[in-house]
């Protein structure tokens, strides 16, 4: 993964989301850990910079899930027929946030490993769950999201019920009826799927996504538009705890 120019691309690729308050929330962004973070204690990009590339992944996979129009929007179709049709900016707001929840969520820990070509013992880093904000995971991202800028309510309803089905009745017949009346809400958990089931491996995103994407212009392909030099600032953030949710907020 080269996070320098994954920060270059997340920040233009937001950067083109004209809201109120979307400064401050790349502020928080810039100063929390989502640069630096895993996507996942073990199962997927479960290394430094896993969280930012998972997010892009999910963009990608998003866009080529959907149908470019010419007016900025795209089309989400089901045998062929259009089931919504969704602004650009909301695509890009769903996949680049969708996991912000995981800001200040992981700590890092040892355990002992037996060296197989030395036959010693050796301590190997490993990520744990330190979550700072125990609010949830898809309701914790719209939370957050929405101290500093809007979302629209389908935006709200896909990014809140992004994990799809989970075994759990209620929550399962509320993703079932937001994804009716919202089908942004199934086609960001597809994205999401896509992205860390055929494109992430445990460090690295698996061929042929391991590669730095081509440029090539939003609308003419389904990958959109890339940023088109990695970012010059090197080095791991500040570590800042994380603010409490405003009250009404």
């Amino acid at each position: 993964m080269n996070t320098d120019y994954n920060i270059a691309r997340f920040e233009r690729e937001l950067g083109k989301v004209q809201r109120p308050g979307m400064d401050k929330l790349l502020e928080y962004i810039r100063k929390s850990d989502f640069y630096t973070a895993p996507a996942s204690t073990k199962y997927h990009l479960a290394a430094p910079g896993g969280l930012l590339q998972h997010s892009l992944n999910v963009l990608d996979a998003l866009r080529g899930l959907l149908d470019w129009r010419s007016d900025g929007a795209w089309e989400y179709r089901a045998a062929g027929k259009v089931v919504a049709t969704i602004p650009d900016e909301s695509v890009t707001v769903m996949a680049l946030l969708h996991d912000i929840c995981k800001t200040h969520f992981y700590g890092t820990s040892t355990r002992n490993v037996k060296n197989d070509a030395t036959g010693k013992w050796e301590k190997v880093p490993f990520y744990t769950v330190d979550d700072k904000m125990p609010l949830g995971h898809g309701p914790k991202s719209a939370m957050i999201v929405k101290q500093y800028t809007t979302l629209t309510t389908a935006e709200m309803y896909a990014i809140w019920h992004h994990m799809g089905a989970t075994g759990d009745r209620n929550n399962d017949n509320a993703v079932g009826q937001s994804i009716e009346m919202f089908p942004a809400v199934l086609a960001l958990h597809t994205a999401d799927m896509m992205a860390s089931r055929f494109m992430e491996g445990e460090k690295e995103n698996k061929p042929p996504f391991d590669a730095a994407p081509p440029e090539i212009s939003s609308g003419t392909a389904s990958a959109g538009e890339y940023a088109d030099n990695p970012a010059t600032a090197a080095g791991e953030p500040e570590f800042q705890e994380a603010p409490p949710l405003s009250e009404g907020a």
